[in-house]
């Protein structure tokens, strides 16, 4: 059983704002890594592409531009970018949207997208988190419905030794995109219908 606790003990909460988080991503040296827990999240940003995806419309040109960009130059630069996200064997409709229209997208600009199956996550503490250079840990905290409450830069020594380990053992379990699209289109998952 794996757990999801972390260090947060005597220290202020470091708050972030977008423009601080995202400055994360135009700074770091070598690898930007991201564990990601929820089924389902919640983003404002996301609300009105989810619609669309569920109507059935086509992917928005441009809609992820300026990440893919991001991912591309990164990538370019030697820099690795790569995240893994828990999934049932059964995807909720947000994860075939995110599959679609997001992470196939990045995946194909560079992005290291893996999955790991619930019953395989790694005793380890961990939580949705963004780690930079195995040097700085973002935390994010979301409530039951998948809405973002706060971003966390979380600088305890104890917490920068759980994240990088839950990285590590998230990665070395997990399995990458091209092979849970196989899975899919060989029946191997079952995906509920739009």
């Amino acid at each position: 059983m794996a757990y999801t606790s972390f260090v947060q003990v005597r220290r202020p909460l470091i708050i972030l704002n977008a423009e601080q988080f995202g400055r994360f991503f135009q700074e770091f040296k070598s690898s930007a890594t991201c564990i990601e827990t929820l089924a389902a999240y919640s983003l404002q940003d996301e609300l009105e592409n989810f619609d669309l995806y569920l109507s059935g419309s086509p992917l928005p040109p441009e809609r992820n531009g300026e990440w893919v960009r991001n991912i591309r130059d990164s990538v370019a630069h030697g820099k690795y970018m790569g995240r893994v996200h828990i999934i049932e064997h059964t995807l909720t409709p947000y994860l075939q949207f995110e599959i679609d229209w997001y992470y196939a997208v990045n995946g194909a600009a560079g992005e290291d997208i893996r999955f790991i199956f619930r019953e395989d996550v790694p005793d380890v503490v961990y939580t949705d988190t963004w780690l930079f250079d195995d040097e700085i840990v973002v935390d994010f905290s979301y409530d039951d419905a998948g809405t973002l409450l706060y971003v966390n830069q979380n600088d305890h020594p104890e917490r920068l030794k759980q994240a990088t380990t839950a990285w590590r053992e998230f990665c070395d379990r997990s399995f990458p995109l091209a092979e849970l699209l196989a899975a899919i289109r060989g029946s191997g998952l079952e995906v509920p219908r739009r």
